[in-house]
This record gives structure tokens, C-alpha cells and sequence, in this order.
């Protein structure tokens, strides 16, 4: 039975193969497997063995030293991620305030993520600095809040910050986060992270639909899909037609039924009112879309009927994300329509903010009739 090799005499035979003795030669030597040296080495690293000049009682417990290393760096990382990375630098500067002189300066910086020349100059010659933090703090938690009231309690912290960038007073998307945590203002469009994610989803896949349409102007591509709303057990539908190209809603209606007088009525009054001049209309395959009569109008008009494949709903995933976000930001928030006559005055009232003042991240956050007058003028 081979006798166990003592700590000391790794250490020897480490120390020789760290300065330059083959692994060859001190297998023969030590009469030692090549794979009991490679884990020696994978355990015990150059610069552990041969830079610090460790003591016997070091090298024993050596494997718990690295082991509780990389435990304090996994606590640290952890910290930095769920703390103070959401922290303000002027929080975090005021924290060295608080405990400076305990540790050494460069501790207490790089804990915090604080340049150590930038909390110098805020010790020494920045004693005004938190009275601008505050103020500045102040004006943009009411530019936040005003923005937020004016979207009627929609937008979120990235469509702010975009409103904010735009208005000459750029922030991060963090930033505008942790005020409107702080001031309690909470966006209508998600309340859990599955439902960011469902949005989150739904957006990629409206930015390209499966016949890969990418319109260059107005009135090339519309799309239209039905949804349906249940009020006091009563379900109503509604229909919309979306341009592609600007998002703009171009024609809707409201009913008691879904059937195709609803999305014809929605149709003629859009092309009506836009006189597409060579358009695509995309659709799913529903029977009221199908539909001779539906057909028949679209025939007359010479406007294309382009369908969604069988079995992939997402096809239509425009129209859908803005049935997502009608009711998220309308319909089904705190009060629910009483009546259809109710329903139709919030459709009404919606469609108008939407097409007017709601900001599309696909149109590099405008509203779709800013868009298409931006087009409109080039």
C-alpha cells in the first residue's frame, strides 16, 4: 500500500516543477502518476506557491483559503449588482463620507465603484455638490411626474427617459427608474415580469412579420385583427386596421358582433379616408376575413389580400401587441366600460391619444402621426 504523501512534499515537488523541472522527470523521481501532479498543480497555482513563499500551515489550508476567496468575490459581485448598483453616486460618496478614515480610501472606493480622484475633488472642493444633487433631483422628479401624468399614467422608465433625452435633459433609463420607485409611480402597461415578458415578446415579433413586409411609405401595408372584451358578462369586438409603416390606426369600429359588416364598416371608412393608391391588406384566416363579401370589397378597390400562415398567430403580431396595449392602457384599467356607448367613448378617446401623442419605440419614440408628417415633409 502506497504511503500518503505529506503536504510539505507537494510543496517540494511543486516548487520544482514551477521552476522549470519537467513533469516527466518528477513522476520518475517521486514515483507519482502524471494525473496526481497535474491536480496538484490545478490545486495549488504558481502564484500561490511560488510568489508568496506560503508557510507549511498556509499550504494545509490553502484549498479553503481559494475556496473562501472566491466565495467573498461571488458576495461582493452580488452586492455590487443588487445594491449599489442602483445607488446614486452622491449616495454612495456619502457613505465614504460617513465612515472615512476606518479602512483605507482605496478600499472604500473600489467598494463603491467611486473613482478615487472624483470623491476627492467632492471632499475638498465640492461642498456645494449635494445641495445640486438635491435640487437637480427635485426639477426632474416633476419633469418625470408631468410626463408620466400627461401619458395618463402609461409610459415606463425607458419612454420617459427617451421624452427626457429629446427635451435636452438626457438621463438613463436607471435613473428615471429609481425616481419613479421613489415617488410611487408605476406604469399601467406591466404589472409582472411575465407580463413584461409577454409585451417584450409580442414587440420583436410585430418588428417582423413572417411575409417579412417593410413598407417605405404610407399605405402600402395595413393589417387588421379582431379582439374581443367582456363588460358585465356582455362581449363586444373590435376591430382595427393598422398602416404598417407609421403604426398609425387607420380605421376602427366597435359591436356587438364580430361579424364582417364590423370589419368591412372599420375598412371603408379607413381606405376612404387614406385613398391607398396600391395597397396590401394582412389578415389571419378567420371566416369573416375569408369571407366572400369582405373579398369581394377589397376586389373592387384593387387592394391585395395577404393571409397569416395556419397555425402561427404571431404572423398578425402588430395588431395584437396594439390590442395588448389598448387594453392594458385603457379598457381594462381601474374602472371598466359600464356600456357599449361607454366602450366605444374610450375607444374613441383612445385611438385619438394613440395616433396623436403615444410613443412607438419602433418609430424611435414619436407618435405615428408626428412620423408621418415627418414624412410627409422630407
Amino acid at each position: 500500500m502506497k504511503s500518503r504523501i505529506s503536504i510539505t512534499k507537494k510543496y517540494k515537488i511543486l516548487q520544482q516543477y514551477y521552476e522549470g523541472v519537467s513533469a516527466e522527470s518528477l513522476c520518475h523521481d517521486y514515483h507519482i502518476a502524471h494525473s496526481t501532479l497535474y491536480k496538484w498543480i490545478t490545486d495549488y497555482p504558481r502564484e500561490n506557491i511560488i510568489r508568496a513563499k506560503l508557510k507549511k500551515d498556509d499550504i494545509i489550508h490553502l484549498p479553503r483559503m481559494i475556496s473562501h476567496t472566491k466565495k467573498l468575490e461571488a458576495e461582493i459581485d452580488f452586492l455590487h449588482r443588487t445594491v449599489t448598483d442602483h445607488m446614486s453616486l452622491r449616495e454612495r460618496m456619502k457613505i465614504i463620507d460617513n465612515e472615512y478614515g476606518k479602512e483605507s480610501l482605496h478600499v472604500q472606493c473600489d467598494a463603491l465603484g467611486i473613482n478615487r480622484t472624483t470623491y476627492l475633488n467632492h471632499k475638498y472642493y465640492g461642498k456645494n455638490e449635494d445641495a445640486w444633487f438635491i435640487k437637480r433631483e427635485a426639477e426632474y422628479t416633476e419633469i418625470i411626474k408631468k410626463i408620466y401624468e400627461d401619458s395618463g399614467h402609461v409610459y415606463g422608465a425607458k419612454k420617459i427617459a427617451a421624452i427626457m433625452k429629446k427635451s435636452g435633459k438626457p438621463v438613463s433609463e436607471h435613473y428615471v427608474r429609481r425616481i419613479m420607485a421613489k415617488s410611487g409611480l408605476i406604469s399601467a402597461r406591466s404589472s409582472t415580469r411575465k407580463d413584461h415578458l409577454i409585451v417584450a415578446r409580442n414587440m420583436r415579433e410585430a418588428a417582423q412579420s413572417s411575409q417579412n413586409f417593410k413598407p417605405n411609405v404610407p399605405n402600402q401595408v395595413w393589417v387588421s385583427d379582431v379582439t374581443v372584451v367582456c363588460i358585465h358578462g356582455h362581449y363586444y369586438h373590435i376591430c382595427v386596421f393598422i398602416d404598417l409603416f407609421s403604426r398609425k390606426v387607420v380605421g376602427y369600429n366597435v359591436g356587438r358582433n364580430g361579424s364582417v359588416q364590423l370589419i368591412k364598416k372599420a375598412f371603408l371608412k379607413a381606405f376612404d379616408d387614406r385613398q391607398p393608391k396600391s395597397l396590401i391588406i394582412h389578415t389571419d384566416n378567420g371566416a369573416i376575413y375569408t369571407s366572400y363579401s369582405f373579398n369581394r370589397a377589397l376586389l373592387e378597390r384593387k387592394v391585395k389580400h395577404s393571409y397569416s400562415r395556419p397555425g402561427v398567430p404571431h404572423d398578425n403580431a402588430v395588431a395584437e401587441t396594439f390590442f395588448n396595449s389598448l387594453k392594458r392602457e385603457s379598457l381594462l384599467r381601474d374602472d371598466y366600460p359600464r356600456s357599449l356607448r361607454d366602450l366605444k367613448d374610450r375607444v374613441d378617446i383612445y385611438m385619438e391619444w394613440y395616433n396623436s401623442k403615444r410613443l412607438h419605440e419602433h418609430l424611435n419614440y414619436i407618435a405615428p402621426d408626428v412620423y408621418e408628417e415627418q414624412y410627409k415633409t422630407k
